[in-house]
C-alpha cells in the first residue's frame, strides 16, 4: 500500500476521536507505515473507508475472521499511549 492510498486521518479519527490538533496527512501515514504491519494497514484502512469486507480479505488472501483480528490488532496499537501521542502537534510552551 501506498502511503497516498492510505487514509491516514481518517484513520486516526476513527479509533482515536477528536482529541487535539493532528499532524499533517503525511505526517500520520509515515507514522502508521512505521507502527502498524502492511496487511494491519490495509485492514485499517479498507475498514475505515468502508470497503466491503468479503472484497478485501479476498485481495488481502485472508478470511474475514483473519481481516476482523487485523483491524482489532491495528486500532489495539493505534490506542497505545506512547504511540497516539505521535498524531498530535506539541503545543510549545512560550
Amino acid at each position: 500500500m501506498k502511503l497516498k492510498e492510505l487514509e491516514a486521518t481518517k484513520v486516526v479519527l476513527s479509533v482515536l476521536g477528536e482529541r487535539g490538533v493532528l499532524k499533517s496527512e503525511e505526517e500520520l501515514a509515515i507514522i502508521l507505515k512505521k507502527r502498524l504491519t502492511k496487511k494491519e494497514m490495509k485492514a485499517i484502512n479498507a475498514y475505515t473507508i468502508g470497503a466491503d469486507k468479503a472484497e478485501t480479505a479476498e485481495a488481502m488472501s485472508v478470511d474475514e475472521e483473519r481481516l476482523a483480528g487485523l483491524v482489532a490488532s491495528a486500532v489495539k496499537k493505534i490506542k497505545n499511549e506512547s504511540v497516539h501521542r505521535e498524531f498530535y502537534l506539541v503545543k510549545s510552551s512560550s
